[in-house]
Parts: C-alpha cells; sequence; structure tokens
C-alpha cells in the first residue's frame, strides 16, 4: 500500500529537498504551508494548509498520514513545546513514522529543544528515525552569502573548529528513504565527505569561484553584537553564541558514514555544492 507522507516545513531548506526527494520516488506527498493557493511544489504533491500557531490547521493536514517528516523552524522559544504537541496531533491522528529532524549532538545535551522533542517521538510509540545532520552547505548562500558576495568574506566566530557540511539535498534523500522505509528506532547523524575548518571552507570558495574569498574570525562578543544591532533577539544570540561555541571547541568536526550507507552513495562534498550553485554569489 502506497505511504501518504506530511512534510513540514515544506518551503524551507531541508523540507523543501525532503519533498521533491519524496515527489521523485512518486511517493503521495502532502506539503504543509501556510499559503496552500501560494505553493509552487513539484507536479504531484498536495499542498496543504498548516500553521505551527493555529494547532486547528493540524487535523486536517494530518488526517489520512502515515509518515511525518517533523521540523519546527529554527530559534522558536517554545520548540520543545511545540515539537511534543504536534506529536501528540500526529498520534492522534494514527501518524504510524515520525522522522525528526534534529542536530548533530543533541544526545549529550539534555535540555536541548530537539533532544526533548526526539524524547517525545520516542515515547509516543510511532516508528521512528531521528536526522542528526551536521551543519547545512546553504547556510553559505542563505545565511552568510551576502558578506561572500559583497567582500568576498565569510565573518563568523569559529575560530579553527571544523565541521563536517552536508548538503541539503543529501538530507532530503536521506529523509525521503527514512520515511518511506521500515527502519525504525535509530538516530543517523549526517555529515559530508570531509571535515573543514573555515579558512578551508574560504579556500574551496576561492577555487570555484574563481576570485579571493577569505574567512574571519569574528570574537564571539563582536558577534552577537552584530546579531543585535541586525535585529535578532536574545533567543537567537543565545542560540548561535552556543553553536559556534560548539564550532570552537572542536565539537562538530566528526564525521560519519551514514549518508553513504543509506543512499548508496558518497555524499556531495562543499566543494561540489559551491561549484554547483556558483550563480548565487556572481
Amino acid at each position: 500500500m502506497a505511504r501518504t507522507v506530511l512534510v513540514l516545513t515544506a518551503t524551507g531548506t531541508t523540507g523543501s529537498a525532503t519533498v521533491k526527494a519524496l515527489a521523485d520516488r512518486g511517493a503521495s506527498v502532502r506539503a504543509a504551508t501556510r499559503d496552500p493557493a501560494r505553493a509552487d511544489f513539484p507536479h504531484g504533491v498536495t499542498a496543504v494548509a498548516w500553521s505551527y500557531d493555529d494547532p486547528a490547521t493540524w487535523a486536517s493536514a494530518l488526517a489520512g498520514v502515515d509518515a511525518l517528516y517533523l521540523a519546527i523552524p529554527p530559534f522558536r522559544p517554545d520548540e520543545a513545546e511545540l515539537g511534543a504537541a504536534i506529536v501528540d496531533a500526529a498520534k492522534a491522528a494514527g501518524v504510524r513514522r515520525i522522522v525528526k529532524l534534529s542536530a548533530a549532538g543533541v544526545e549529550n545535551n539534555p535540555a536541548s529543544g530537539h533532544r526533548r522533542i526526539e524524547l517525545a517521538v520516542e515515547a509516543s510509540g510511532s516508528e521512528w528515525v531521528h536526522l542528526r545532520p551536521s551543519f547545512f552547505a546553504e547556510n553559505f548562500s542563505e545565511s552568510y552569502g551576502g558578506s561572500i558576495k559583497s567582500e568576498g568574506a565569510i565573518y563568523l566566530p569559529a575560530g579553527k573548529g571544523k565541521s563536517g557540511f552536508v548538503t541539503a539535498s543529501d538530507i532530503g534523500e536521506v529523509a525521503a528513504v527514512a520515511l518511506l522505509g521500515d527502519t525504525t528506532g535509530e538516530a543517523w547523524t549526517l555529515t559530508g565527505p570531509e571535515s573543514l575548518d573555515h579558512d578551508e571552507v574560504a579556500e574551496l570558495f576561492t577555487r570555484e569561484l574563481g576570485r579571493p574569498v577569505r574567512f574571519v574570525d569574528v570574537p564571539p562578543e563582536a558577534f552577537a553584537d552584530g546579531l543585535r544591532n541586525s535585529g535578532a533577539d536574545e533567543n537567537v544570540v543565545g542560540s548561535l553564541d552556543a553553536l559556534y561555541g560548539f564550532v570552537r571547541a572542536g565539537w562538530t568536526g566528526g564525521l560519519t558514514d551514514t549518508v553513504e550507507r543509506v543512499l548508496g552513495r558518497k555524499p556531495r562534498s562543499l566543494g561540489e555544492w559551491i561549484h554547483e550553485h556558483a550563480s548565487a554569489w556572481s
């Protein structure tokens, strides 16, 4: 029997990649979005109304769904409570499988919103797989692309810490396998093929774009002040400060073979991704 999948954050970085990967596999896909009338999804994908701030929209979106891609928009102060409420709604709707988008290393941080949602999923009685990706390659286009384009510079408080950058398309393909498969009770840490510090990242940009790109190691206090000056609230400032503290401490550089094991091919490298998306910084 065909499995119906509901994808949350369907217009976001990993959600849109998951929708595409599911559609490519011929799955029955519902894509959750605030405004279905304006949605632009692949052929055959059904847009359904969903608002994280209006639980009244959840039941109809979840009705008849077999598997749920559970992702919460970043930096919400109510992340854990919201995630647990969605898990409850999914259970009430009869959803059998939940694939939770989490983050690498959350198993070591019981206070993390991601980990608290993971525990709610595990306690729900559903089949489950947690996806714990390292840093997204897309951060360099969506979050830091402006300074790369205009100044040839990456400004971050990352020190010499390394990360195993992974592409959203690989995350989406792994998510599709988890949503359509039968594996349950596993947490998959997802990385790219290389552990890179940001000087090495800048060298990749220099090579692939054919012009100089440098990394500027910003002091954490100055980075936090810059976020505040740009209008970020303290939840965002605190979250990013902690995240890059982990990077500087060397906690984000580990690699796994999970993408290759699940997909039967090596993950895309950051250099390949930059080459494919070079127009983003032109």
